[in-house]
């Protein structure tokens, strides 16, 4: 379930970036804050895609959920 839920958000993470990437990416340490926020994703001290998850994509696909 862990690497579930990680998997998602990393997905939705990259097809944010896919748009949004051209431009933000020029901003100074860019690169470094994405790979803390990769990191963070994945670390299981932090648990930060379980929290994201529940938090904000596990209800909206409730909401939609017949």
């Amino acid at each position: 379930v862990r690497w579930m839920m990680y998997w998602i958000v990393f997905a939705l993470f990259m097809t944010a970036e896919t748009f949004t990437d051209i431009l933000i990416s020029w901003f100074p340490f860019y690169y470094e804050v994405k790979m803390a926020f990769i990191i963070w994703l994945l670390s299981p001290y932090t648990r930060g895609a379980s929290l994201l998850y529940r938090r904000f994509v596990h209800p909206m696909l409730s909401r939609r959920e017949k």
